[in-house]
């Protein structure tokens, strides 16, 4: 078929006007034409888009928009075919007029026409924008500031209450919507404010959205709708097909960025309304995670704006929304939205421990197998320095919620997590950064340390090695021993504890877990086996909030960490001041009242305190007594803890052998081993022996084994003797000793015997 006959156009309406009823394109002028039109169009064999190639793009985009530019009628404007002017389509550089001139037939485009002064459009001429002057153009944008404003045509829009009305009033006025997005905005409102929303009203609304020529891209009558839908109380699930225009403009990509955001900030304030009616409150918050979810996959579907082309206002705005929300399915939304545009913006990873954590604190669900899988997806699509930093910055979240709950579901998350050797070798581990002050957490940088210590120790529980009391190297060793390196440099600045002692008071003001990192520590740091006897007292040390003085006041858990908390329990001894009238009086109440097990606390406290043995060894300058008159008077100095008074020290050692030789407790064994050792500790640690240590050691070893009727061996009475001659008068010896006492069981004793100790 010819191009001649597609070229004979009917291109205006009979009209008392015009005086031309058609218009005849010949066939070498339409030759021509259509030559120059395709070599405007030929790329030249471009590769690489450029400034021309740009160029081209942009006339064949308007070029396809050709076709809509004369409106939904009948061809107003033969021009329109080729673009006014004749050259719109090879050089875009007088536009223009081809865009501002009406299409109307009473426009000065068609009184200017006539039959002895033919169309521009005709002319051979080469040059044919040419042929409008600039008075021509002066008088054609004159007409345009003479056509129908926007007051006006409210007023015509005021019986207007269908889509084909609207279309009539806007025919009438020669108001194109796609040239000025306003009409659309305006003629929307119209329709809202005359409507409740009801069943008619609503069809004109969804048919109104639906009609392109009248809902133009950008004019914002989707957000508009949404916003009357919240404003007047309408409940979500009686307008499902409203919501359903919207998630079909989403997914053919007409509704613009700005517009998406308004409606994700405008469905929330629905739910406040419907706070206050608890039934309608709930099916409204249902439908909102569901039509939420409705708009992410409309998004995904559409090819025009899809989820790479979200930006991060959105992005933050939408995952604000859904964190408020609290519920499985908005958290499952928020997490495929981070884990679906993370990759085009970082900065959304920044809400990933946050995610986590409002996951983890639903009170209302427990599912192991659900919580493993959503945090291994997100570190699945992370990576390695990314998952690292998820994993430290959700621990930091969840303790700072003081959830313990939470905290035991996210260390069995960690437990289970897939391929943890490929970012624990991360430095993000270790880099805390050159100050030791809290950061923007809130967590100085000890507690810090032990958070990762204890995130690294749940994570060996996943790797292929095995339990973790099996002797092998591990992928996390590596991490955990800089860590305790880098904890140990910053406590010997900050504290003076010892290691394990400043370990475990960290982790009690963290209040987090048991998860071993005592045990750990002596593991890997200190590499010393330990007893069963060691992993029950630090398990205890660390999940418990059992003291020091517990662990000293127990025997067996007090043989367990003397190894590894020696220094720790000697600094509480030593603050003790075992010279003050109240803990001699609790000293004494216990070796006269108590049983073996507390005597032998005391022993304990005895052998441990550091200053009592120096200020023992400094007892030997007596004390002037006043009845000799001495030129120089003793004055004891003020003492503490620290430094006590040697004479008291020895007195109180003293009082404690006299106690336990009249104990009701404790047998005469028990009791003379107890005074033997004390005997021994003075002169350990060369403290003058005085007369009372050996009178009570004579009475538990001599005097209640008689009482008691046991026998007392030659080697044990010879022993007491000796101590007895070196400290007594010879005299007091030589009573003691009158008669034969060696291998007498029982026997009544004189008075001297019975008051001896006394004396």
């Amino acid at each position: 078929m010819s191009l001649g006959r597609y070229a004979y156009r009917h291109t205006i309406q009979s009209s008392s006007n015009c005086l031309i009823d058609h218009v005849w394109i010949s066939e070498d002028f339409l030759s021509c034409t259509f030559r120059r039109f395709a070599n405007g169009q030929r790329r030249y064999e471009s590769r690489v888009p450029g400034p021309l190639e740009a160029r081209r793009r942009l006339a064949k985009r308007k070029n396809a928009a050709l076709a809509g530019i004369a409106g939904s009628g009948p061809l107003d404007d033969i021009a329109c075919l080729f673009g006014r002017n004749g050259r719109e389509h090879m050089k875009w550089s007088d536009g223009q007029v081809g865009r501002i001139t009406p299409e109307t037939q009473s426009s000065e485009f068609y009184r200017q026409s006539s039959s002895a002064s033919p169309l521009p459009f005709y002319s051979r001429n080469n040059e044919l924008s040419e042929s409008y002057d600039q008075s021509h153009r002066r008088q054609v944008l004159g007409t345009v500031e003479e056509r129908p404003g926007k007051n006006y045509l409210k007023e015509y829009l005021g019986n207007c209450y269908t889509v084909a009305h609207l279309k009539d009033v806007l025919r009438e006025l020669g108001i194109d919507p796609r040239r000025d997005p306003t009409y659309s905005r305006l003629a929307f409102e119209h329709f809202l404010s005359n409507s409740t929303l009801g069943e008619s009203s609503e069809a004109e609304i969804i048919r109104f959205l639906d009609d392109p020529h009248l809902n133009i891209r950008g004019a914002g009558n989707y957000l508009s709708a949404v916003q009357r839908m919240v404003f007047n109380r309408t409940n979500f699930t009686k307008s499902p097909a409203l919501l359903d225009t919207v998630i079909r403009a989403l997914q053919i990509g007409l509704i613009l960025p700005d517009e998406i955001l308004g409606i994700i900030h405008t469905l929330p304030k629905k739910i406040g309304h419907d706070n206050m009616i608890r039934e309608r409150g709930e099916r409204n918050l249902s439908f909102l995670d569901f039509f939420n979810r409705e708009m992410w996959n409309a998004i995904g579907r559409c090819d025009v704006y899809g989820h790479r082309d979200l930006d991060e206002g959105i992005l933050d705005a939408w995952l604000g929304v859904l964190m408020e929300r609290k519920t499985d399915d908005a958290l499952i939304l928020a997490k495929d939205i981070v884990t679906a545009t993370q990759g085009q913006n970082p900065a959304i990873c920044s809400w990933v421990p946050l995610l986590i954590t409002r996951w983890l604190e639903l009170s209302n669900r427990f599912c192991p197998a659900e919580d493993n899988a959503f945090v291994g997806d997100l570190m699945r699509h992370s990576s390695p320095d990314a998952a690292s930093q998820h994993i430290i910055g959700a621990t930091e979240f969840l303790v700072s919620s003081t959830k313990r709950n939470a905290l035991e579901r996210w260390r069995d998350c960690l437990c289970c997590l897939q391929d943890v050797a490929s970012f624990v070798s991360s430095p993000v581990w270790t880099n805390l950064g050159t100050a030791t002050e809290p950061d923007n957490s809130g967590f100085s940088s000890q507690h810090r340390i032990i958070l990762r210590l204890w995130v690294l120790r749940s994570l060996s529980k996943s790797l292929p090695e095995g339990p973790l009391w099996r002797p092998a190297p591990r992928t996390t060793d590596r991490p955990i021993l800089d860590l305790l390196s880098l904890y140990e440099t910053i406590r010997e600045d900050a504290s003076s504890d010892n290691f394990l002692s400043s370990m475990r008071k960290e982790i009690h003001d963290l209040d987090i877990p048991f998860n071993g990192l005592t045990m750990l520590a002596v593991d890997l740091k200190y590499g010393k086996g330990m007893t069963r006897a060691t992993r029950g007292m630090l398990q205890k040390l660390e999940s418990s909030k059992v003291s020091l003085a517990d662990i000293f006041a127990d025997l067996t858990a007090y043989n367990a960490a003397t190894p590894h908390l020696f220094s720790a329990l000697e600094k509480m001894v030593r603050q003790i001041d075992i010279t003050s009238p109240s803990f001699i009086d609790h000293m004494v109440d216990i070796a006269r009242n108590g049983d073996s097990k507390r005597v032998w606390t005391l022993i304990r406290l005895i052998r441990c305190h550091t200053p009592l043995k120096i200020a023992l060894s400094k007892a030997w300058h007596g004390i002037p007594e006043p009845s000799k008159r001495a030129l120089v008077r003793y004055y004891p100095e003020a003492r503490s803890a620290d430094c006590p008074d040697p004479h008291a020290a020895l007195e109180m050692i003293h009082s404690l052998a006299i106690s336990l030789s009249c104990s009701k407790n404790l047998s005469p064994r028990r009791a003379y081993s107890l005074i033997h050792w004390l005997y021994v500790f003075l002169l350990k640690h060369g403290a003058p022996v005085k007369p009372v240590i050996v009178r009570a050691m004579y009475h538990a070893g001599v005097i209640r084994y008689r009482q008691e009727g046991l026998h007392v061996s030659r080697t044990q009475y010879t022993y007491i003797m000796d101590c007895v001659k070196k400290a007594e008068d010879p005299q007091l010896v030589a009573v003691l000793t009158g008669g034969s006492q060696v291998g007498i069981t029982h026997q009544g004793s004189n008075q001297l015997e019975d008051e001896y100790i006394y004396v």
